[in-house]
């Protein structure tokens, strides 16, 4: 059995024996049939001699023409095994938002952040947005968590593309991954598994970053409603 194989088993355990929803795996594969959702592992990607773990794992309806892929990192020296923590990263700031599409009502979902909208058609869609994901060394400046709090760097980038797109069909989903180290600014912008960082240029600006380094890390989902 492959990592990839033991990390969908751990999926489908804890989906069906601790949320009650329906899973059934198939290797790399778990299908939530009640959900018409499927989740998708592939193998981990270890760096720094072990240290740090890249878990690419996608969610999505396998009618849309692509899963939602996300790269979930863990590292070392925190409180669990870096594969671990890959793996909670994402059951709890990826898969509430795409249960939330399906079961508003689960409990899951209950962290999903959502606001009314309309699209660049005027028509009403629905912004889901995930709890942001934090790793944060030494003390940001003073207005850096309000930020967070108020605008996060996704929700502005989730904005304007509401006033771009007319959403059909499926959802369109986003990620944007903010941070320092070094010195350097780390900035990454994805919209359907596609790089669109060039697209938003100052999408972070108001994160002040003082004395800290860290990384920042959120999802949104778009969805046409009604």
């Amino acid at each position: 059995m492959t990592d990839a194989d033991k990390i969908t088993g751990l999926i489908a355990a804890m989906l069906s024996e601790s949320h009650g929803i329906a899973a059934v795996q198939r290797d790399d594969v778990v299908d939530l049939p009640d959900l018409a959702l499927r989740v998708k592992v592939d193998p981990p990607i270890w760096h720094q001699d072990g240290r740090l773990v890249q878990l690419p794992v996608a969610i999505g309806d396998p009618s849309w023409s692509a899963l939602a892929w996300d790269q979930a990192v863990g590292v070392a020296g925190e409180d669990a095994h870096p594969l671990a923590q890959a793996l909670m990263a994402w059951v709890h700031h990826v898969l509430p938002l795409f249960i939330a599409l399906r079961d508003p009502d689960n409990p899951l979902a209950g962290a999903v952040y959502r606001m009314g909208a309309t699209d660049a058609a005027g028509n009403p869609a629905e912004l889901l947005a995930a709890p942001v994901m934090m790793r944060m060394f030494g003390e940001p400046g003073p207005s850096f968590q309000q930020v967070l709090a108020d605008d996060p760097p996704s929700l502005l980038v989730a904005e304007r593309l509401l006033g771009e797109v007319r959403l059909a069909g499926q959802p369109l989903w986003l990620s944007t991954l903010s941070g320092m180290a070094g010195g350097e600014a780390v900035r990454e912008v994805t919209v359907n598994n596609t790089a669109a960082t060039d697209d938003f240029p100052g999408f972070d600006a108001a994160l002040d970053w003082g004395a800290a380094s860290g990384t920042v890390k959120s999802w949104v989902v778009l969805h046409g409603h009604g």
